[in-house]
């Protein structure tokens, strides 16, 4: 049976580093190739067993759920709130995430642009 070299061409950062999704796709896509098992993968590779384990259970998490749908509320500020008219707000949008993400913009974005920018940030 051949081993292949699992870090071949992906250097894996020895300190608890965060890997890029990039690195993390292609360790996966390089352990459902190898007939190793999960161990001897993670030490070719030089990551922790659970890391690859968390890394399985969210690529099928992944798969099995469908996408959130992003619904827009529109909020209307109270007087008290309301900017001088002499003086420009800062922002034009401002939209504060349940995770505690929040995004600013300094003019408004099509409702596409801002659903896929939402998305991808992982709100």
């Amino acid at each position: 049976m051949h081993t292949p070299d699992v870090s071949t061409s992906i250097s894996v950062p020895s300190s608890r580093r965060r890997l890029s999704d990039d690195t993390r796709r292609q360790l996966l896509a390089r352990y459902h190739r190898s007939d190793l098992t999960q161990r001897a993968f993670c030490e070719q590779a030089g990551i922790p067993v659970s890391t690859l384990q968390w890394w399985l259970v969210q690529a099928r998490r992944a798969a099995t759920q469908p996408p959130r749908a992003v619904t827009f509320a529109e909020i209307v500020a109270p007087a008290c709130a309301e900017v001088a008219r002499d003086t420009l707000p800062v922002w034009a949008v401002e939209i504060a995430t349940a995770r505690g993400l929040t995004v600013r913009l300094r003019s408004p974005l099509a409702p596409r642009v801002l659903d896929r920018l939402l998305r991808d940030t992982r709100c």
